[in-house]
Parts: C-alpha cells; structure tokens; sequence
C-alpha cells in the first residue's frame, strides 16, 4: 500500500512538473496578456481591462497610439454603449501596460466575458475570463402592494384635510385616505430644500419643519397596520434664492448668450452627496420609518457642466481643436449634439454615462449610510428612463432596493409605446418594480371618453399587465394625495379619482391571484335624470375559504344613494354568488363630465378595501 501511495506522489508530481513546463512554453509564446481588474462586475460600471504586451515589436508600436481590443461572450463579439465594437487601450509608462474601460452594455446578459485584440496580425494572447452579475434582489414588498403618496410640504401641525367622510383633519386624514384606497403604504415627502433667504443655511439645507413629527406619524400608519416611508428631492432645489456653496447645473440657450445656471444642482456636486447623506442618516435612526425615498436622483435640468468628464471617461469623439474651445462652447457642442440628434451613438453613450454617475451616488449613499430600511427611487420612464440618465437594471445593481416608475406626462399613444420599450427590456427579477399613475386631469389630456379617472386607472392595470415581459407586476403607487385634494383634477372630485385609484390597486391584486371577492356592478350604460334606479351588485366569493362579515358600501358620484347606504353579508362560501341590491338617484346633469357619472362600491372582508366602479350616462 506505502508502494502504490509513493507511486502515485511520484505520478503527480511528473504531471505537475509537465504542465508547468506546458504553463511556461505557453507564456514565452504569447504575445499579449489580456485582464480584467476584477473578477466580476455589476451593469452600472465600467470593465476596466488591461494589456501587457511580450512582443517588443507590437509594444514599440502600440506605446504611442492606442491599441484595440473587442470584449467578447463565448464566441459572439459584444457591441456596447454607443454602438462601439472595439476600445481603444491607451499606454501607462508608470505601469508599463495598457489600459481601458469598457461600458457594460444596457442589460447586458449574466455570465462570462472576456477581451481579445483587435488587430489583423495572427497574433498569440491570453485573456482571463471575467464575469457580468446582478446585485441579488430581496423581497423588499408584498405582492399586492398599493402605494399613497403625499408630495406637499405644508405645516403637518397646521394642515387642514377633508377625509373621505367628508369632515375636516389634521394630518390623520393622510391615513384615513390610506386606508379608503385599500393601500399597504404611505410615503411622505420630508426632505426638501427651499431658500427663502439670501442667508439661507448651507449645513443643513433641509427643511425642518416636520422632521420632528415624522415619528408621530410612522406611530399613526403602524397603529393602522400601514407601512410608512419618505423620501428627498435630491437635485432639485426651490425657492428665490439660491445656495452659495453648491455647484448648480447647467442648461445651454443660444439666444440667451449660452450656459445658463439652472435651480437643478450638479450631480457633480459632492456637498449635496454628504448633504443628502445627512439626511437620510436622520432617517435611518427613525425606528417608525419603514421606507427611505429618493426623488429627481438624477440631473434634473440642463447638465451640460459634465461635459469634460463625460468625454474623458466614454473616449468621446469631439471635433478639431477641442482643447482651445472655452467651457462655453464645450458645453453648447454637447447641448447641440444631444437636441439635434444627429449623432445617436453620441446620445447613448451621454444617457448611459449620466446613469452610471447617478448609480455611482446611489452606491455611495448605501454604503455610507449602512441602511437599515429598503431604498426607493422614483424614476422617470422615457425610453426606460434612460433619456433622464436612468436605468432600472443600473440603479438596482448599484443599492436601489424598490424603482418607482413614473409612468406618466404622455398621451395614450406615447404610454402605449412607453409600455412596449420596457416590455421589451425587463423581466421580473432584474428590478423591484412598483407602478405609478398621477392624479391630475391634463396629463390625462383633459379626456372625457373614458373619463379622466377611469383613464387613469386604465394606464396602471395596462402597465400591471404588461411592464416585464415574463409576469405580471405586483405593486402600483397612487401619486399623489395632495394633487387628489388640491389639484388639477376638475371637472372630477378627489373621491372620484381616489375611487379609482383604490379600483386599480384591486384589480392589481386580483391579477395577481389575491382577490377574494370580486364585485360587477349590474347597471345599465345608460340611466335617466331624477329617477331612482336599483343598483345590483353581484359579488361572488373567488377563494377557496369561507369569507365572513363582508361590508358592502355604494358611492354614487353626483347623484345620492337613497335608503340604506350599507350592507352586510354574513357569510359568501367558495364560488357562492350573491346579488345585494342598492337604491339610486342622480338629480342634475354633469355636463363638464360629458354626462358621465361614477357608481362605486367598496367591500371590505379582510381587513382592507377592494374598490370596484363603472361609468354610467344620465341625461
């Protein structure tokens, strides 16, 4: 046995000793050593690789212009940002190698890559594997997930609301609205910048009012079983004045002598990095926050003052005599490239490169911070966001927890083609994706047919639908309270949008197979004025349980629910049907609502509202 061991030892050590000499014919053969820094990487960041060239031949060639690479998957060669094939690798004499950073490209598949040279000469090389990878995602929401959100600071110890009762509240009426929409949570914006002075305070240029009272109400949302959140508006400031000490970005008009300074500041800037990260640490410590929020977390006007930096870091292609052109006209060439769009390859690689500096912040942001609460940034949605210098596969990788897209400022035809782009691009599992509408009339283009509401929830039961392109998404937000109460939202009262908005977050669920009871109300299309009509609903239980004390409440918008204006059932076992009838009147003609009129019914069974409504026609 001692012989056979001792045999084998001296087996393997002939093997090692020949595949090292195999090891080191191979290395005094090639030519061209190819790596990566790191062994993997995330969407959001550049592929830093770099050449060590044997051959003294190529070397000498190569030490003065650049020397090309291509990046490749298995066989396939990989295109990136801005339609490039190949990367120039530029010599570092300190170093004695070449060096240079591929953009990872949109989405780019999970798994390995690596770099070969991109010249004609049959040449031999080496090149390490690298690998592309996703930030694991957690569960940070349940599926069936409704969102209120509140975007006003107004005084929470002066603020006056009238809740669904139709009584006037304080701040509590944030939360009774919570509750009649069936949502699981309320985010709550609480930081803002707002210089109403030329002395403004450059330490903490937050608005402080309500900071105090974020505890009382996460207290209120938690007694009520809601979640609670807020959130910052990150680069964009308000007020008269403007602060001393941050860098502001820049938009360009020609006509106006060019670079104008905007109320947006740079996300260059790295004191509105900490300043934000101040806040958000006060957050953090907030035992009764649940959720941390981010808003306008990108340039949100202009931008043209990163033009330097953008062409350094994307190897940008700019025009003779470039180093004798002023920062002004720096900045008008980037501005008169992005508005023409004459150079698309020109516009990706500037919308990527934004998005990759934002994703740069939002890293820092986690990693300073050491969140203990789920991260969400709204994001804006226009060719997948990346027109705003965002991108949902970037900023997830980079520490956003939950993207709450805007789907919103488009007309039907534009949503529709909005909802396709990222149809196309997503599925579930690459973003934690909540769904949001807005409530306000003419970004619904003042529509009556449907009506503004009804088109309003048609927009986030579409987009539940069809946003990944593998699934049906499982959380919406309604944005936002204040514009329901104090909005464009007329000739429509805020109950009506709201009911809605409740409707959707139902209809969500239902598509996601947590419905219960599912209510159709069977009326007519067509009613007439000032006389009284039945309104039969039809529930039916659409669960395998046994649901009890079932509540049932009417609304009828313009008219009056007569007799009984709620009902209960006992008991609706599995598959059972039930007919509850109601009584009616609408006494005057809604001419501004193109003599539509909203009839709604809320039902509650398990402790939370499913909303249910149809439009109907008096006259």
């Amino acid at each position: 046995m001692k012989k056979i061991i001792i045999g084998f030892s001296f087996l393997l050590f002939i093997l090692t000793a020949i595949f090292g000499i195999y090891l080191l014919i191979k290395f005094l053969k090639t030519d061209i050593f190819l790596t990566a820094e790191k062994k993997s990487y995330l969407h959001w960041e550049f592929i830093k690789i770099t050449a060590r060239i044997k051959n003294k031949k190529f070397a000498e060639k190569y030490k003065s212009e650049p020397f090309y690479i291509s990046v490749y998957k298995e066989k396939d060669r990989i295109i990136t940002i801005g339609g490039i094939g190949k990367i120039p690798l530029i010599y570092n004499s300190k170093k004695n190698l070449w060096e240079g950073s591929w953009p990872c490209p949109w989405n780019a598949s999970d798994g390995k890559y690596h770099a070969e040279p991109f010249i004609p000469q049959n040449i031999k090389f080496s090149a390490k594997n690298f690998r592309i990878i996703r930030r694991k995602l957690k569960k940070y929401f349940p599926s069936g997930f409704g969102v209120l959100t509140f975007e006003n600071m107004t005084t929470l110890s002066k603020i006056k609301i009238i809740n669904p009762a139709g009584i006037e509240t304080g701040c509590k009426g944030m939360f009774d609205w919570t509750e009649f929409i069936g949502a699981d949570a309320f985010w709550y914006l609480a930081g803002q910048t707002k210089a109403e002075s030329p002395n403004a305070d450059e330490h903490f240029p937050w608005i402080e009012k309500n900071i105090s009272k974020l505890p009382e109400l996460g207290k209120e949302a938690h007694n009520r079983k809601l979640k609670f959140g807020t959130y910052i508006i990150s680069y964009l400031t308000f007020g008269p004045y403007k602060y001393k000490n941050y860098k502001y970005a820049y938009d360009f008009n020609s006509e106006k002598g060019g670079p104008i300074e905007t109320r947006s500041i740079s996300i260059a800037d790295e004191k509105r990095v900490s300043d934000i990260i101040k806040l958000i640490k006060v957050f953090n410590k907030i035992p009764e926050i649940d959720y941390i929020g981010l808003d306008y977390i990108r340039n949100a006007l202009g931008g043209y003052e990163l033009v330097d930096e953008f062409v350094q870091d994307m190897n940008v292609k700019v025009p003779d005599g470039w180093e004798k052109f002023s920062a002004a006209r720096r900045m008008g060439w980037i501005a008169n490239e992005k508005v023409s769009r004459r150079n698309i390859n020109l516009i990706d690689q500037w919308q990527w490169w934004r998005a990759h500096k934002v994703s740069k912040i939002i890293n820092r942001i986690t990693k300073e911070v050491k969140l203990k609460k789920p991260l969400w940034l709204f994001t804006l949605t226009w060719e997948k966001g990346w027109q705003h210098g965002q991108d949902p596969i970037m900023f997830s990788d980079a520490g956003m927890d939950i993207d709450a897209l805007m789907l919103y400022e488009a007309n039907r035809q534009q949503f529709d083609m909005l909802l396709d782009d990222w149809h196309n691009y997503i599925k579930k599992g690459q973003a934690n994706l909540v769904l949001g509408n807005v409530v306000d009339w003419p970004l619904h283009q003042k529509i009556l047919n449907p009506p503004g509401p009804e088109e309003f929830y048609n927009r986030l039961i579409d987009s539940t639908k069809k946003i990944y392109n593998d699934g049906t998404a499982n959380a919406i937000f309604i944005h936002d309270l204040a514009r329901a109460l104090w909005g464009r939202i007329k000739p429509y009262s805020a109950k009506e949008w709201l009911l809605a908005s409740g409707a959707a977050i139902t209809e969500m669920r239902r598509l996601n197979g947590l419905l219960h009871i599912t209510v159709e109300i069977n009326l007519p299309s067509k009613l007439k004025l000032k006389e009284e009509f039945s309104i039969p609903l039809v529930l039916k239980n659409i669960s395998n349980k046994k649901q009890k004390n079932i509540i049932i409440k009417p609304h009828l918008i313009g008219g009056e629910i007569l007799g009984e204006n709620e009902k209960n059932i006992i008991e609706l076992l599995p598959g059972q049907i039930q007919t509850v009838n109601f009584r009616g009147i609408i006494k005057s003609a809604s001419w501004e609502k193109d003599l539509k009129n909203m009839v709604a019914v809320q039902i509650k069974s398990d402790k939370r509202n499913a909303t249910f409504f149809k439009y109907v026609t008096a006259k």
